[in-house]
């Protein structure tokens, strides 16, 4: 279920010195315990550690994404037996570009649509 409109504007409300802080702390956090990435078509998937630790911080940031950008729609997942968290964050047209610059890690697997064990790509920065 979609709550948002396809002609919300992609756009931040943060100024450039707080992202440059959010960016910092809690963005570089959350990049830093992504497991692996799944392509979705209206944004990303992203597997995480399961343990409390990374709860906790998926939690605050989505809490703050939520405030500065009102177009992510955000889904959590906890995989039972303290199995790895899923964050899936989509949104209308125009939502991966933006997610690629604030969340996507590009040295992480990516497993592309279709969900097939022949569709994981690595993907490594250069």
């Amino acid at each position: 279920m979609k709550h948002g409109s396809d002609d919300m504007p992609i756009a931040c409300r943060l100024t450039n010195a707080e992202l440059r802080e959010r960016e910092a702390r809690l963005l570089a956090q959350f990049r830093s315990a992504v497991i692996e990435t799944e392509e979705l078509r209206d944004g990303y998937a992203f597997r995480l550690p399961g343990d409390r630790k990374w709860v906790a911080i998926t939690a605050e940031m989505i809490v703050a994404e939520r405030a500065c950008c009102p177009f992510l729609t955000f889904e959590f997942v906890a995989q039972p037996s303290m199995g790895p968290i899923i964050v899936r964050v989509t949104g209308p047209a125009g939502t991966k570009d933006f997610l690629k610059t604030v969340l996507y890690r590009p040295d992480v697997s990516i497993l592309l649509p279709g969900n097939s064990d022949v569709d994981v790509v690595r993907v490594t920065s250069q």
